[in-house]
């Protein structure tokens, strides 16, 4: 029998300074879940992600030393926690960064199955970096800004293809800890490897934006594009792409930013950007709006807005709609 499609959303707001045991509850709850993950790779010694964590992200291996002792230090966490080589995972998203009088704008739909969404809004102030983020993995980033007001969010590429390299969280992780630009981005996502086909969109507090289309077997794209979905210049995957409506969603938001630079937030709650197949793990989970210069977030759902500050987030709990019509309960 299949289990009916998720109505609600519910996301904890935690300040990982002011009170570690947000983060710390988050994998006690989901630990048997993200090990149970992680086995699905191909088995390895930690050593090896220890290895390219230190290689490529040296400055990300303060963090994981500190939370690997956090949560445990065997060797299953150091596995997950390195976040090399894991297991495909597939998702689908909608970015476009707007120029707006008020400063640029990262608009993004962040879609999966609501049953593999950690459902943490982080703040965090690790390695001297203040940061902001839409967790996954529980330490990695689906999107996020910093204390420099640089913005980042990833997309899967829509690509068959696996190779060496990080999940792309962990390097939205990297991106927010170590980079104060776009120029420091570019620099970072051409030398970092990612295990899948991604794609990253990163926007500075100066209106500077780049999408960068990265793969394991290619070399990295930049591009001045100010829209992307789940495909990199030809649909290579096209039954995915038909399923995800990838590029109904890129020519909707195109057709925007030619009719209206400041196009209005609303269309990210409409179809098609805003996708209700949750029943196939593939629905839209949070609308996100990022402002740079005010290193500001903002989460949308069909039934209400909520307001972050980088360093005036207040802990709680966000229950929200994923479909119109359904009213949520605090």
């Amino acid at each position: 029998m299949t289990a009916p499609p998720a109505t609600h959303i519910t996301i904890a707001a935690t300040d990982d300074a002011a009170s570690p045991d947000g983060l710390n509850e988050t994998f006690d709850r989901y630990r048997p879940a993200y090990l149970g993950w992680m086995r699905r790779a191909p088995s390895q010694d930690r050593s090896r992600g220890e290895a390219a964590l230190a290689e490529h992200t040296p400055e990300l291996v303060p963090i994981y030393k500190t939370l690997l002792e956090r949560f445990g230090g065997d060797d299953q966490t150091a596995r997950f926690l390195a976040l090399f080589e894991p297991p495909p995972l597939v998702r689908a998203c909608s970015q476009m960064v707007l120029a707006t009088g008020s400063g640029p704008t990262l608009l993004r739909n962040y879609d999966h199955a609501p049953s593999l969404f950690d459902g943490v809004l982080l703040q965090a102030d690790w390695g001297g970096t203040k940061t902001l983020a839409m967790t996954d993995c529980l330490w990695g980033a689906l999107d996020g800004v910093n204390q420099h007001g640089l913005c980042v969010a990833l997309a899967f590429g829509g690509r068959h293809a696996i190779g060496p390299g990080f999940a792309a969280p962990l390097i939205v992780r990297y991106l927010l800890q170590t980079c104060e630009t776009t120029a420091h981005a570019r620099d970072a996502l051409g030398r970092v490897p990612v295990y899948m086909p991604y794609t990253f969109v990163v926007v500075d507090s100066i209106g500077d934006f780049v999408t960068a289309f990265c793969s394991p077997d290619r070399e990295t794209t930049f591009v001045n594009r100010r829209c992307s979905a789940n495909h990199q210049g030809d649909s290579e995957w096209p039954a995915y792409a038909r399923q995800t409506q990838s590029r109904e969603r890129l020519g909707v938001m195109e057709a925007m930013l030619r009719s209206a630079p400041d196009a209005p937030r609303g269309a990210f709650l409409a179809p098609p950007l805003w996708r209700t197949d949750h029943a196939r793990a593939s629905g839209t989970l949070y609308s996100a709006e990022y402002h740079p210069r005010k290193q500001r977030l903002e989460l949308r759902w069909p039934d209400r807005t909520e307001r972050v500050t980088l360093g005036a987030l207040e802990p709680r709990t966000i229950r929200a709609s994923l479909t119109p019509g359904h009213a949520h309960a605090d």
